[in-house]
């Protein structure tokens, strides 16, 4: 930071907002109305009272007013897949959707996965992470799948999110099963190390001086335990150990008799014996678990994305989420990329579905469905001291919000406000690394146009080769 006349010249200072910092938490944090943030470079370096904060930075190079707006840290999904926006409102025959495993091998791997393209995956992954920011969402955990794009995939996602603008940890989905052949006749350990291989082409680029610079981390994903020999599930956790990278997977999406059927154990068991789990893991879905899955989760430290509303559309059950919690589980917030991409409406509906499934209107109260996507997921992505809230020293990751609602938001209602009436409509502006990526609702890096025509494209494409007519 640099002194002027007497002052502390920052970059940045939003004044005479509702700030909220989430820190440690959303329900410990303390908000400051009206407060105001200094930014310097990336970073946070003041936090309080508006009115302290003015007479300190006032030679600040840009100061934005926030009066009307909630100041708070950007939103964090712990577990999609971008480019399944080239599938939404695909014209397919829902009928032929009579389980989960049919949605799996039809509207994710057939109709979506397994005829996508590079060109696809850059269109797909510039227009979510583009739609995701405008919501609020400034970091992201992303795995690719699309066997037939090999090699390259990965690079094209890099493209995607350097150019809008997001945080991100990616990886590219390894996995035995061969494309177009049911799972259970065949699986291949030759796609996995195909996948391996993308994903240490990612990880090496990414620690050159260029990628180090980048908001890009690596994080291997691994498709299943089910689709995934013990040998390849041993070789992925050597290869996170030795990049450091962190793991990404899916757990017990699938019911849990298929896994005893195959191994004689379930998906947790499989796992923990190949010596997979760990504190660097995230698991998303993490449904059809018995308790003595919920303790190997928890003996290893595991992460669980929690996506209710994908597992909703699968038919696959509710996650045990207040268990896992009562077991000391962190659970993040995923969403999958099937549906909208507002992160409003994955929280509210985490805040909804157990009370309504669980038939207990105490569970999981408004500031622990927020915490989802904040501190919690900021963790397991191993990323807590550095996002996920507002303090001193964080990267400035931040969202203001304007908020459209009949009744006044204050420091009494600010929390119940995020699980009430917010919308990802209701963000203005988004800080990045201290860089306004969004500013009055408009990405400042991309052509907004451009991004949702080339996304079209890709996806009326895509329907073509699935012969379906847009």
């Amino acid at each position: 930071m640099q002194y002027n006349n007497g002052g502390i010249m920052v970059d940045l200072l939003i004044k005479n907002a509702l700030v909220v910092t989430c820190h440690p938490n959303v329900i410990s944090g303390r908000i400051f109305s009206p407060g105001a943030v200094a930014v310097h470079r990336d970073r946070i370096v003041d936090i309080g009272p508006s009115a302290e904060l003015e007479a300190k930075y006032a030679d600040a190079a840009k100061v934005i007013d926030g009066d009307g707006r909630i100041v708070m840290p950007g939103f964090i999904i712990t577990h999609t897949h971008m480019p399944y926006v080239l599938g939404h409102n695909q014209p397919v025959d829902v009928s032929q959707l009579r389980s989960f495993w049919d949605m799996l091998q039809k509207m994710g791997w057939e109709w979506l996965e397994d005829i996508t393209t590079a060109d696809g995956i850059l269109a797909a992954t510039q227009y979510a992470s583009l739609k995701m920011l405008k919501s609020g969402t400034t970091t992201v955990c992303d795995l690719v799948e699309a066997p037939n794009a090999l090699p390259g995939p990965l690079t094209a996602s890099v493209r995607a999110i350097t150019e809008t603008g997001i945080r991100a940890q990616i990886g590219y989905e390894v996995t035995e099963r061969v494309a177009g052949v049911p799972i259970a006749e065949r699986l291949d350990p030759a796609y996995a190390k195909r996948g391996f291989e993308e994903n240490i082409r990612l990880f090496e680029s990414l620690a050159s001086a260029e990628g180090q610079s980048s908001r890009i981390q690596g994080r291997l994903g691994v498709h299943t335990a089910y689709t995934n020999s013990p040998a390849t599930l041993e070789r992925a956790r050597e290869l996170a150990n030795q990049y450091k990278c962190g793991i990404q997977i899916h757990i017990a999406e699938i019911p849990r008799a298929f896994l005893v059927e195959k191994y004689g154990r379930s998906a947790p068991e499989v796992l923990e014996e190949t010596g997979l789990l760990g504190p660097d893991v995230v698991a998303a879905h993490c449904i059809d678990l018995d308790d003595a899955d919920i303790d190997i989760l928890a003996r290893n430290k595991v992460n669980v994305a929690h996506t209710p509303m994908t597992n909703s559309l699968g038919g696959n059950g509710v996650a045990r989420v207040p268990e896992m919690m009562e077991k000391g589980i962190n659970i993040s917030l995923g969403h999958d990329c099937f549906f909208t991409l507002d992160t409003a409406e994955y929280i509210r509906f985490a805040y909804l579905i157990h009370k309504a499934h669980w038939a207990n209107p105490a569970l999981l109260p408004p500031f622990q469905a927020l915490d989802l996507a904040l501190g919690n997921a900021a963790a397991a992505l191993g990323m807590e001291k550095e996002i996920g809230s507002l303090d001193v020293g964080k990267k400035a990751d931040i969202i203001l919000i304007r908020p459209d609602s009949p009744m006044p938001v204050t420091p009494s209602t600010v929390i119940p406000f995020f699980t009430m009436t917010f919308r990802g409509s209701d963000v203005e502006t988004v800080i990045v690394d201290g860089e306004i990526v969004v500013d009055g609702g408009t990405s400042t890096r991309v052509d907004e146009a451009i991004v949702r025509k080339a996304c079209v494209e890709q996806a009326v494409a895509l329907w073509k080769r699935n012969g379906i007519e847009a």
